[in-house]
């Protein structure tokens, strides 16, 4: 069993070193092997989730963050990314619930508050858009620019937030700060 779990963890090593070398799709060729073999799977799943959710595969990404918290209830990153990939699929609401769920957990997430609030856009709730928002902007430049490097823009669900940013002189576009206003047109 120790040949089984040394050959595991390597493997697993290796598949974090290709996704962050950039090599997603081998990694996630890793992650799944490693999977099989059975170690540390919350391990896996966040990890193969974040590689699933790079290369734009929601569903997927969608299900190994919920083996996570099926295993682990309160895992923040697995709330965290969920709602990501769930917002990804336009699926605004259940993406509010789990990203509300990560950042009653850790509200230090700027990439939390802003797809929050960029969900909240597309239900039409923009006095709770513009707050995570605007949130969002007293975060890190450098948490935003890795997201967006790593993630890319993800613009295609969040169309009522791009038309709503487009309208002149509407007021909730005078309450966005410019910090705020310039990381979402960046984002969408």
């Amino acid at each position: 069993m120790q040949n089984n779990n040394t050959s595991a963890a390597e493997r697993i090593r290796k598949a974090k070193l290709l996704f962050a070398s950039g090599q997603i799709r081998e990694s996630i060729r890793e992650f799944t092997v490693a999977e099989r073999e059975g170690y540390e799977l919350v391990d896996i799943w966040l990890s193969r989730g974040a590689a699933l959710l790079a290369l734009g595969h929601y569903k997927a990404a969608e299900r190994d963050f919920s083996n996570v918290l099926q295993v682990q209830r309160d895992n923040e990153r697995a709330y965290y990314f969920r709602g990501i990939s769930r917002a990804g699929q336009g699926r605004h609401q259940k993406a509010i619930n789990d990203l509300t769920q990560s950042l009653s957990r850790n509200n230090n997430r700027g990439i939390a508050h802003l797809i929050r609030g960029l969900s909240y856009a597309e239900m039409g709730n923009k006095s709770d858009a513009v707050l995570d928002i605007n949130s969002a902007g007293a975060f890190s430049d450098a948490e935003f620019d890795s997201f967006t490097k790593l993630f890319g823009s993800i613009g295609h669900p969040f169309r009522n937030a791009r038309a709503l940013l487009a309208e002149e002189n509407a007021p909730w576009n005078n309450l966005l700060d410019k910090s705020s206003a310039e990381k979402l047109i960046k984002l969408l």
